[in-house]
């Protein structure tokens, strides 16, 4: 990693330090009119730690932010950080169970809060417990919330602004635990993820180096969440690391995101497949209110974006989109797919960043189908590419950026961990002649219809071909004759009309025959995690019943 005051970086406390020595005065965020400079960022940042040593922090102590997009989240991720201790970076999405259960199962000693969030919220997704509350379900007894004076509460605000704004960073070494994100809990109980200083640096590295690269001039509008890896570290380390600017928006407005495109001359953009709909369905309306023209990149992440909705948008915008992959436990360096030279379709998620090491293998026995050697400096002569089984398989990975493990759950860390380091992901790629990986779908979604595997990805991108569908999500179903089927989930159009039978006839066109979709419910909205991901379960559940038994071969086609 690269060097600050003659020392290599290897402390995250250290970054913002960096930056403001590099950058100085220089926007790095803003939010709701408000700039902070580089400067300002480390000096509030020291201010925070000052506090947070003041009560009682110590080295490898939990740290919960309960807070949204906002300045204060940066100050307050970076102070904890400096103080030695491990932010836990909270879902303001998960309910006020799991949201208990996190923090408890965390060992989480202090919870800083948001002010927006003080009384609680109510929102279409439900009841956001408030800080001081949340805190008392699992007996946190240090809360730390700007405005609020009550028994055993800090008033952040005020104790930051009295603070000394210059702090000693509390000594870390590279492999010691930095911040403990949960999973979103799509397919059970979030698990605390471990990573270290190593880990997050590397990733910011990775970026940096080919996969997200940045410079002074570029900006960024933020709006995916900052508790989720993706925008905690990838996008927050890489842009101060870059010296760029990030926005922050606290919730995904696509009126006020394009607003801020246009207003901000924002070269950068970073969403999921929900998101860019959702953008998309408000910038058709009137495009001549938006001006995208400063848009240089855009990428989509999380989950698999269709091909249809990619290449109107980059027909509109006229701006690449590319796609990338990680998760929470690699920090989430993966791949990401190069916005110059090859252009590939959607689905594309690029070659493996600088510094990380991919290969394709068997789901069942983990025998390695594509290694990394096979890869590297170009593909082998030896991959048969027309042979699917062959190029397509498990993701595993292994480099710097891969977490230390699961928190308190050791069973689960072995079992998606090898002796030689590599972390099984449960991911399903192939790779293409070039050496770039294409997202098939996760193991653990996979339909085995008949003996016949079946990626639900492959028949949602079919009914997205469709011009009535919008969103779609595909889920298995038992089957008294084939074990499981396919079922779809649909949301139409505004204003289209589609039936169930329209559909399934316009899938026999598009799919296998055994891959079709035996029945299709329509939706207002898919049921989604924080981060925009199809919970998938909570359509399973649904499915079993609707369907009160298993589906019949009288519902083939």
């Amino acid at each position: 990693m690269e060097y600050h005051n003659g020392e290599p970086l290897q402390h995250m406390g250290v970054l913002p330090s960096m930056a403001a020595h590099r950058y100085g005065d220089k926007t790095a965020l803003t939010f709701m009119g408000q700039e902070t400079s580089f400067a300002e960022l480390e000096a509030q940042a020291n201010a925070v730690a000052n506090v947070l040593v003041d009560n009682g922090v110590e080295a490898g102590d939990r740290v919960g932010l309960y807070i949204p997009n906002t300045d204060q989240f940066p100050e307050a991720y970076f102070g904890a950080h400096k103080a030695g201790a491990i932010p836990v970076p909270l879902n303001l999405r998960m309910d006020p169970n799991t949201l208990e259960f996190v923090l408890e199962d965390g060992d989480v000693d202090h919870v800083v809060g948001s002010p927006l969030l003080a009384g609680g919220m109510d929102t279409e997704e439900g009841r956001i417990v408030g800080p001081t509350d949340l805190a008392e379900r699992a007996g946190v007894a240090n809360v730390y919330v700007s405005g609020v004076s009550d028994d055993g509460v800090v008033n952040y605000s005020q104790a930051v602004a009295a603070a000394d704004d210059e702090f000693d960073v509390v000594d870390r070494a590279p492999d010691d635990v930095a911040c403990q994100p949960y999973t979103s809990g799509t397919t059970g109980k979030p698990k605390g993820v471990l990573l270290t200083h190593e880990n997050l640096l590397s990733t910011i590295e990775s970026y940096d180096k080919g996969g997200l690269p940045v410079d002074p001039d570029d900006s960024i509008v933020l709006v995916l969440p900052m508790f989720h890896i993706y925008a905690l570290n990838a996008i927050q380390g890489t842009y101060l690391h870059g010296g760029a600017t990030m926005h922050l928006i606290p919730r995904p407005d696509p009126e006020m995101i394009l607003q801020t495109i246009s207003r901000r001359d924002v070269t950068n953009f970073a969403g999921v497949p929900a998101l860019y709909n959702m953008m998309w369905q408000t910038y058709r309306q009137e495009p001549d209110a938006y001006d995208m023209e400063s848009l240089t990149d855009v990428i989509c992440a999380a989950a698999p974006l269709a091909d249809d909705t990619r290449r109107t948008i980059e027909e509109a915008w006229g701006v690449p989109m590319t796609e990338g992959w990680g998760m929470t436990e690699t920090g989430p360096a993966g791949c990401v797919e190069p916005a110059r030279g090859v252009r590939k379709s959607a689905g594309c998620i690029g070659p493996a960043l600088r510094g990380v090491e991919l290969k394709l293998v068997d789901p069942e026995s983990r025998e390695t189908r594509v290694g990394p050697d096979d890869l590297e400096p170009h593909p082998t002569d030896d991959i048969d590419f027309d042979d699917e089984e062959q190029v397509t398989g498990e993701i595993a990975v292994r480099g710097p950026n891969v977490f230390e493990g699961y928190y308190r759950r050791p069973e689960k860390t072995d079992a998606v961990f090898d002796d030689d380091g590599w972390f099984y992901t449960e991911d399903i790629a192939r790779v293409d002649e070039d050496g770039y990986f294409w997202m098939v779908d996760r193991a653990d979604d996979m339909i085995i219809a008949g003996g016949e595997n079946i990626y639900p990805a492959e028949v949602e991108d079919a009914l997205y071909e469709h011009p009535a569908v919008a969103e779609a999500a595909v889920v298995g179903a038992a089957h008294e004759i084939k074990g499981e089927a396919p079922v779809a989930y649909v949301v139409l159009e505004a204003g289209a009309d589609a039936s169930e039978a329209d559909l399934r006839e316009f899938s026999l066109d598009h799919v296998a025959t055994y891959a079709h979709p035996r029945r299709i419910f329509f939706l207002d909205e898919l049921p989604r995690s924080a981060t925009q991901k199809v919970q998938r379960f909570k359509l399973e559940e649904d499915v079993e019943t609707r369907l009160d038994g298993s589906l019949g071969s009288s519902e083939d086609l």
